[in-house]
This record gives C-alpha cells, sequence and structure tokens, in this order.
C-alpha cells in the first residue's frame, strides 16, 4: 500500500472516529497539574500547580477591519482578541520564561490598532508608511510576571509578508539567557538575549550552518547537531554562558539528505533516517529506519525499522540525564490511533508507554521522568514514564506550548 492510500485510510478513521483519540473525563471546576508548569492558553501566559491557575500574563490585541463587499461595504468594524502566543521557554529551576507573540502585519482590508500586554501598551514595528510590519515580539517574565518585552532583531520583521519568525527554546543553565531560534523560508540562525528589563542580544550562530530544519536542543546536554546541504552534518558545542559563539565540529559521514530529526545524548547521536521513495511512494523493502552512531568510534546502526514507511514524526522529546527518546507512530492498517514510545540508549530497547492519541510533547523534566504531553485541540496530559500513568489538566485546551518547572 502506497503512502498516498495510507493517509486516505488514516483519514477516513479519523473522520468516523474523532473522539476515539485521547479524551480527557468529564472537568472538574478548577485547573489543577500534579506538577507545577506554565503554559500558553490564547491570550494568556498561566501558572498552574497542585493548588490552582494563576495568570501571569495577559495579552489581547485590537484590529479595525473594513469590509470589501456585501451591503456593509466600506464599513470599518474594530474587534478585540485575545494574542496568539507560541514558543515558550522556562527556566525549571527559577520559573523564568519567555515566548513569542505573533504580530500579523497590517493588510489592505485590517490594520492593527494596539496590543496590550499586562496592561501595557506595546509598541510594535512599523514602515515607512507607518503600517506594521509582521514578526514577532519576545517576552521575558517570571513567577512574578512580565519583565521584559523587546521586538528582538530589526531583520526578523518584515512588510512583504515573507514569514520571518523568533523563537525562545531553551535558557542557559543559570537563567541568565535564553536561547532563540530565528528562521526565515530560507535560513536559519540562533541568537541569546540576557534576562532582564533591557534584554541585549548577540547571535551565536549565523545563517546557512544548518538548514531551515534547525537543530534540537536538549535539557542538559551541550552539544546539538547542525545538517546543511552544502556543509554537510556537524556537531555545535553550546557555550555554557550564551555569550560566545558556537563550536563547530568536523563534518560527520553522515548524509544530510534525508537525516531527521537528529539529537545528541552523551556519546551518541540518535536520528531517524528516511526510507527509498519510488514512483508509487514509499518502497516498503526499503523503509524508514531509526539509528544511532557511537561519536567515539562512528559506528553507526539500526535500533528500530519503521515497516511500510519511509519517513516519520520529529522526536517528541529526549532526556540527557536517562539517556532516552520518546517518538510517535500509529497504524492506519488498525485503528489508526497514535502510540508514543520510549528508546532507551543504555538498554538498547524500545517500550510502548501508555499514552495513546498524543500528538507531541511540549516538555520533559530536567530528570526525564515527567512528560508534557498534548492531544487534539491543544489539551495537556503529565505523563509519568516511572508509573507509565497520565494525569490530564482539565479545563484547559487550545494550549499551544507548556514548560515544566522544577522549582525548591
Amino acid at each position: 500500500m502506497h503512502d498516498i492510500l495510507r493517509r486516505m485510510v488514516l483519514t477516513a478513521l479519523l473522520a468516523t472516529s474523532a473522539t476515539a483519540w485521547a479524551e480527557p473525563p468529564v472537568s472538574p471546576k478548577a485547573t489543577v497539574s500534579p506538577v507545577p508548569l506554565i503554559a500558553l492558553a490564547p491570550g494568556k501566559v498561566l501558572y498552574i500547580d497542585p493548588r490552582g491557575t494563576r495568570t501571569l500574563a495577559d495579552c489581547e490585541k485590537v484590529e479595525e477591519r473594513r469590509m470589501l463587499g456585501g451591503a456593509e461595504k466600506g464599513k470599518l468594524f474594530r474587534e478585540t482578541e485575545p494574542c496568539s502566543l507560541w514558543y515558550l521557554a522556562v527556566h525549571p529551576p527559577t520559573g523564568r520564561w519567555a515566548m513569542a507573540v505573533s504580530v500579523t502585519g497590517d493588510i489592505a482590508s485590517t490594520r492593527l490598532v494596539s496590543i496590550t500586554l499586562s496592561g501595557r501598551r506595546v509598541d510594535v514595528p512599523t514602515d515607512k508608511a507607518g503600517r506594521v510590519k509582521e514578526g514577532n515580539l519576545l517576552v521575558m517574565g517570571d513567577l512574578d510576571g512580565v519583565v521584559a518585552i523587546t521586538p528582538g532583531v530589526p531583520a526578523q520583521w518584515t512588510s512583504n509578508h515573507v514569514n520571518h519568525s523568533q523563537r525562545p527554546e531553551q535558557f542557559t543553565a543559570d537563567g541568565s539567557r535564553v536561547l532563540v531560534a530565528n528562521g526565515t523560508v530560507t535560513t536559519a540562525e540562533w541568537w541569546s538575549w540576557s534576562f532582564g528589563t533591557r534584554p541585549e542580544g548577540i547571535r551565536v550562530l549565523p545563517a546557512q550552518v544548518t538548514d531551515t530544519a534547525s537543530n534540537h536542543l536538549v535539557l542538559g546536554e551541550s552539544r546539538t547537531v547542525m545538517r546543511h546541504e552544502r556543509g554537510g552534518v556537524r556537531i555545535a558545542t553550546l557555550d555554557a554562558t550564551g555569550t560566545k559563539p558556537w563550536k563547530l565540529g568536523p563534518v560527520m559521514k553522515q548524509k544530510r539528505r534525508g537525516l531527521l530529526t537528529p539529537v545528541v545524548l552523551g556519546d551518541s547521536m540518535v536520528f531517524y533516517r528516511e526510507g527509498v521513495f519510488d514512483e508509487g511512494g514509499c518502497d516498503e523493502s526499503n523503509p524508514g529506519t531509526y539509528r544511532r552512531v557511537d561519536l567515539r568510534t562512528g559506528q553507526e546502526r539500526v535500533w528500530r525499522t519503521h515497516e511500510t514507511y519511509c519517513s516519520g514524526h520529529e522526536f517528541a522529546a529526549a532526556s540527557a540525564r536517562r539517556r532516552t527518546v520518546y517518538f510517535i507512530e500509529s497504524n492506519s492498517y488498525s485503528d489508526g490511533i497514535p502510540r508514543l514510545y520510549e528508546y532507551s540508549l543504555d538498554r538498547d530497547e524500545v517500550r510502548e508507554l501508555k499514552a495513546q492519541g498524543m500528538e507531541g510533547a511540549h516538555d520533559i523534566s530536567a530528570d526525564g521522568r515527567t512528560l508534557l504531553l498534548h492531544a487534539r485541540g491543544g489539551v495537556v496530559s503529565v505523563h509519568d514514564t516511572d508509573t507509565d500513568e497520565s494525569t490530564w489538566l482539565m479545563n484547559l485546551e487550545k494550549v499551544t506550548d507548556a514548560g515544566l518547572l522544577d522549582l525548591r
């Protein structure tokens, strides 16, 4: 069965059994969590713990729209909506956080009137004609609320409707800086921003070193994998202070093409290698494979074959302390429900977790025990990998990102 037909089967299954995927039980009155965390909901940054929920920041935007047709053609209407909040990074020991506020630039029929964040009207970049540009505001805060707002890198704001992004990904170990992935349709680079009332940014990885697939940071791991069609596959070592450029290692023998979602865990690199595609789709005799490379010897080997599939999802999460990676697979031949798996590098074994229907993971704790999973509709659950049990966060949906804290 080719990939196209397989997708048709999966679509049909989802249409007839949309509620068969992960469904939380009936909601109680309050949202609580067995572990402290921060979540991004529409227009709000929320702190949630076993005692309940409180708002750390709230954001709303006012837009003015002109009707282009119909009986009300030419009339202006104002709408107030929650801001779109994305890309949360947290510093588990302190509760510091950073996120991006998506700003849609002015177009012919719609213009941004204002953005208000926690009671403060925010200035956004504009072009020479005074039209609002498109980009991401970087917002930093802690458990007391908002600390700073910055437009970040000026070049990441555009008026030509070409998507440029600024994505907070991870704090340095001491929480003094946050690493931000900047991207365009053709390039990717990394910046480091100081945490404080007047953030200052420095570029730690220039463009053309890693491609638009970018690279993945693992909490507690000082190295990450660069991929580029011309530059090949290389491992970069992050500067612990976040104030110096990353150091690039030599080009590895692994080919860039088809090398997906690589991560470094100690002395190993783990990744997914795409299978072979023929004219009809996936050549099922040469499917995708999960692999690991011993960085000391260069030896590469397969630890799982993705039967009948040639491409897969990114790793949902990885733990440097436990040396484990988590990935999702679904079998469209049966129920089509995504299943979550854990691979242990030390035990060299895969186990299926009791967390069906999940679409991915927002975060994993520093000790590797707790996964923060998300399912359809932005609902969230906390999964204990030791007990293999999940706790749903009730009355909380449309979450775009979330991060676990380790407050002591």
